[in-house]
């Protein structure tokens, strides 16, 4: 199981993602209502999260889960680069988008988010013409209650 630390050290640039990783990471705070969501999971799920530091979409969502499993001990995140999650993609050749993240509970995988959150996916389809303001505006956290509430209620769901 990759751990966080792994996760910051895949293919670490010069410009040090790892420690904006860490400073967006300390900037995230939970609402109470998913503190007590988050809290009150009692079922273990593990969280495949195929994101790579340098990835600004990966340092909008990983700050998240690593609160989550923080806050929870039985939400465990399993960090894998693109190359060591090959295996949950073995036919395609295609480039894997991160963020994914797949969920693992019950002997059972699922893919439930890949590149893009629900709600970003939902303003680029509707306003394409601002595709790239929507996707920088992600990444600088104006989505980020609504990526915590998208994010609870699965695994709240789970």
């Amino acid at each position: 199981m990759g751990t966080f630390e792994d996760y910051l050290k895949f293919e670490v640039t010069e410009s040090q993602e790892d420690k904006k990783q860490l400073r967006i990471i300390e900037k995230i705070s939970l609402s109470k209502e998913t503190e007590k969501a988050i809290k009150g999971i009692d079922k273990d799920i593990t969280i495949i999260a195929v994101a790579q530091v340098y990835c600004p979409d990966c340092r909008a969502t990983v700050p998240f889960l690593k609160k989550f499993s923080d806050l929870n001990s039985k939400i465990k995140i399993d960090y894998r680069s693109r190359e060591t999650a090959r295996e949950f993609f073995p036919d395609t050749e295609e480039q894997i988008k991160i963020p994914t993240l797949i969920s693992y509970v019950d002997g059972k995988y699922n893919t439930f988010w890949n590149e893009f959150p629900a709600v970003v996916r939902k303003e680029m389809n509707e306003k394409p013409e601002n595709f790239d303001e929507i996707k920088y505006n992600f990444r600088i956290g104006k989505f980020n209650a609504e990526i915590e509430k998208e994010l609870v209620d699965y695994l709240t769901s789970l």
